[in-house]
């Protein structure tokens, strides 16, 4: 059983959230019609910004003695991480500006660094799930834009929902988390972006 509520852990960790959501974006959206070479520019360079640099960090840091593991399961070693990540996931927002991405992919991926931020405070005296900020960030994300564009990825929320659940059943097997610190984590996550998302339907305006 915890064999493969780590696996889970592991498949849908925090720091690959943005770079699923960007290839669900480059595969079901408008965005669709990118070609080819222009969809895996985007995807490696968002996955080299929000994942591999911020996990090289979290791994020097822990050889140099600065952190106690990978999974940060002490709170209090949460808060530079957090700050990398979010300046690393403002870094691939300015990239994706550049790349010409849609603005409601802008502010989905500007909500993730405020959510992280409002976690990173929230850090301070309580300990929260990020595996459920990034799932549930996605599944806002991804509503939100769905409510601006009239669209019905019934599959995709579905199947979103189940990982949700088995992620977060995950979290407790494994003991890094209790119910509320689950459930605190989904929330902010799917506030977040799910609000950062709709934005985007302003800016149209504009």
């Amino acid at each position: 059983m915890k064999l493969a509520a780590n696996i889970v852990s592991v498949l849908f960790h925090p720091l690959l959230m943005i770079t699923y959501g960007i290839l669900l974006a480059l595969n079901f959206t408008s965005l669709a019609i990118y070609p080819a070479p222009l969809k895996l520019w985007v995807l490696a360079g968002t996955f080299l910004m929000t994942a591999f640099v911020p996990s090289l960090c979290i791994f020097l840091m822990i050889k140099l003695g600065k952190q106690g593991d990978f999974e940060l399961t002490n709170r209090t070693d949460r808060t530079m991480p957090y700050l990398i990540y979010v300046a690393s996931v403002i870094a691939c927002a300015l990239f994706l500006s550049k790349m010409l991405m849609p603005m409601w992919v802008l502010t989905a991926v500007f909500g993730t660094a405020v959510a992280m931020l409002i976690a990173m405070c929230i850090n301070f005296y309580w300990k929260i799930s990020a595996h459920m900020i990034g799932i549930g960030g996605m599944l806002g994300g991804i509503m939100g834009i769905s409510r601006i564009y009239l669209l019905n990825p019934y599959v995709v929320f579905i199947v979103l929902v189940l990982i949700a659940g088995l992620l977060g059943t995950s979290r407790l097997i494994l003991k890094k988390h209790t119910p509320a610190q689950v459930y605190a984590g989904f929330g902010l996550g799917f506030i977040s972006i799910y609000i950062s998302s709709l934005l985007s339907y302003f800016y149209f305006f504009i």
